[in-house]
């Protein structure tokens, strides 16, 4: 027996009042994310009511947040529990605030020198012992590692890649010139990190923020080591140099808009 169908939208009434196309509109169908409220058995016809409306809106919104289909089917499937959503969106949240700051630094001018505490997030790197001093030593270093890492098929993060300096003249407030080691550090996706990947903890740090060709990272270790020793800080680790914008970040970027940050790890 056909179902009457007179309350019911047809498909180009349903996607037209949600502001999508009837494309669309099946494709949430096949994807598992929407079911009509009846399909005629003989033609196949499909017919919405109000709470597929409803949801439509909703999934697209959801969608618009930067959802995807796995997420919004279970937050349906479990009757509405946003905490799934809302830890996802969190994280967004936070990659998207690291974002904005990165771009403000890409936006700084000249080739000042700021110093701020932070904490630095955790991140997951594979790394590589090096020895050197020059900035072009550690330069073709942290370059090559970073080819190996692609031709050994490694899912890379978009963080910065950094080294870490196993040094302590600059503490001194002097700078050495001899040849020490240091780790070279290609961050990685956590969830995809091979076995040999390390997991570098959250903590609290100073911060060296500079401008400038690499000339510059002699002063920004003399800056540090003047500000640990003016705030009576403890350091907790070697510091790590990062390239937030870099030579290998883009071949057409202007030297003077290189941006790296200088930060040594300390105690609470």
């Amino acid at each position: 027996m056909e179902k009457d169908t007179k309350s019911l939208f047809q498909i180009t009434e349903a996607a037209r009042a949600c502001g999508i196309s009837r494309s669309t509109l099946l494709r949430m169908e096949e994807k598992g994310l929407l079911k009509p409220a009846y399909t005629a058995p003989d033609s196949g016809r499909r017919y919405y009511d109000n709470h597929n409306v409803a949801r439509i809106l909703q999934i697209e919104k959801l969608k618009a947040m930067g959802l995807g289909t796995e997420e919004i089917i279970e937050y349906f499937a479990s009757g509405g529990d946003t905490s799934a959503l809302l830890a996802v969106l969190e994280e967004r949240l936070r990659e998207i605030s690291r974002g904005v700051e990165e771009l403000r630094l890409r936006a700084g001018q000249g080739s000042g020198i700021s110093v701020q505490m932070i904490t630095l997030p955790a991140v997951t790197c594979c790394r590589q012992l090096c020895d050197g001093y020059t900035a072009a030593d550690k330069y073709t270093a942290m370059y090559n590692f970073y080819g190996q890492c692609v031709r050994r098929g490694y899912v890379l993060s978009d963080e910065p890649i950094f080294t870490i300096s196993q040094r302590q003249d600059f503490l001194n407030e002097q700078i050495s010139h001899t040849p020490h080691s240091y780790w070279v550090c290609v961050p990685m996706r956590p969830e995809k990190a091979p076995k040999e990947a390390v997991v570098l903890p959250a903590c609290r740090a100073l911060s060296v923020l500079y401008y400038g060709s690499y000339a510059g990272v002699d002063e920004a270790f003399l800056t540090l080591g003047c500000e640990v020793k003016a705030r009576g800080l403890t350091p907790a680790g070697d510091p790590r140099v990062l390239g937030i914008v870099a030579p290998y970040t883009g071949r057409e970027i202007e030297t003077q808009r290189y941006c790296s940050r200088l930060v040594l790890p300390v105690e609470e």
